[in-house]
């Protein structure tokens, strides 16, 4: 009878053997599958990555060209300020130049556009029609 417990006891010890093999070749291919998912999580990682790093550097020149663009804005719009300022510094006496070479005299220059007789005396005298002897 001891050798049919020692016959048991091997079988039940080359079955033991079997089960681990089976399991130990489980664990190999399992971890085999891990790491080509790691190296594929990886991967994707580094082209993430790749993209974050490109778009921070579209994202930094966009920032600059929206700098100077807003910069030129500022100083196009303060030129053109300072443009309509002069205009409309200039407007009442330009009106007023065309009248006198159209032959206005101070008088009416004084009635029409609210200048002083000394302003209208002196635009008359600058921009009058000359008489020729």
């Amino acid at each position: 009878m001891s050798e049919w417990i020692v016959s048991g006891l091997a079988c039940l010890a080359l079955a033991a053997s079997f089960a681990g093999l089976f399991m130990l070749r489980r664990f190999a291919l399992e971890r085999t599958q891990l790491r080509e998912q790691v190296e594929r999580l990886q991967q994707q990682l580094a082209l993430q990555q790749q993209s974050i790093t490109g778009l921070t550097a579209g994202a930094i020149g966009m920032d600059r060209r929206l700098r100077r663009t807003e910069a030129t804005e500022r100083m196009i719009s303060d030129r053109q300020e300072i443009i309509e300022n002069q205009q409309a510094a200039e407007q009442p006496y330009s009106h007023a130049i065309r009248l006198v070479q159209q032959g206005a005299s101070a008088e009416r220059l004084m009635e029409e556009l609210g200048l002083s007789e000394s302003e209208a005396t002196l635009l008359v005298r600058l921009h009058g029609l000359r008489e020729t002897a």
